[in-house]
């Protein structure tokens, strides 16, 4: 079993209310910050890269495979929590929707997925996404914030909504194996 998983918030994407985010791509600062992220995953070499199939997510582990020289896979069930295309809405409108999230796993607050879901999804994907690993590389995944926020809090003494506050684009944390615990964070690893 690899040493560590490392779960990426994607770089920065071009807000776009006319599509979901699921369909966002990186806005050029977001290539940039890809670039810079692969410099601070250089640490965790050697490693394997696993992304979620969402264009945002695929794109940052795109360009930081390059930069690393490594492969990278798309797995199924690293994807964000299910959103539609909503109006962009001020930070504190978007914290109150995050908040209803982590508030209540059982019930869709936004979209048809409950929080309790998304984290099953999730998890269950950090798990395809283990298999094959080499037992001497880390597990670094390119994924998304909410998704990220759940399993964290999960399984450590962590609110989920102020991780979820926290990871910027791109950020990531570190947890060990088998149990996810959270070994550290670093938070704008694009600068």
């Amino acid at each position: 079993m690899p040493r560590y998983i490392v779960l990426v918030k994607h770089a920065q994407p071009i807000l776009d209310a006319t599509v979901a985010p699921s369909h966002w791509q990186l806005s050029p600062e977001g290539e940039d910050q890809a670039t810079r992220l692969a410099q601070r995953l250089a640490e965790f070499m050697p490693l394997s890269l696993a992304c979620s199939r969402e264009l945002k997510a695929r794109r940052t582990a795109e360009i930081a495979a390059g930069e690393l020289g490594v492969s990278v896979r798309v797995i199924e069930g690293l994807e964000e929590f299910d959103r539609p295309a909503l109006p962009l809405m001020p930070p504190a409108e978007h914290e109150q929707l995050n908040a209803r999230i982590f508030d209540d796993l059982s019930s869709a607050a936004i979209g048809d997925e409950s929080g309790a879901h998304a984290l099953a999804r999730f998890r269950a994907g950090v798990i395809t996404a283990l298999d094959g690993v080499p037992i001497t590389d880390n597990l670094v995944i390119v994924s998304h914030g909410t998704v990220i926020s759940l399993l964290v809090a999960a399984h450590n003494h962590i609110d989920p909504m102020t991780l979820w506050k926290r990871l910027t684009c791109p950020s990531f944390v570190v947890l060990t194996l088998p149990d996810f615990g959270l070994v550290r964070s670093v938070w704008h690893a694009g600068r």
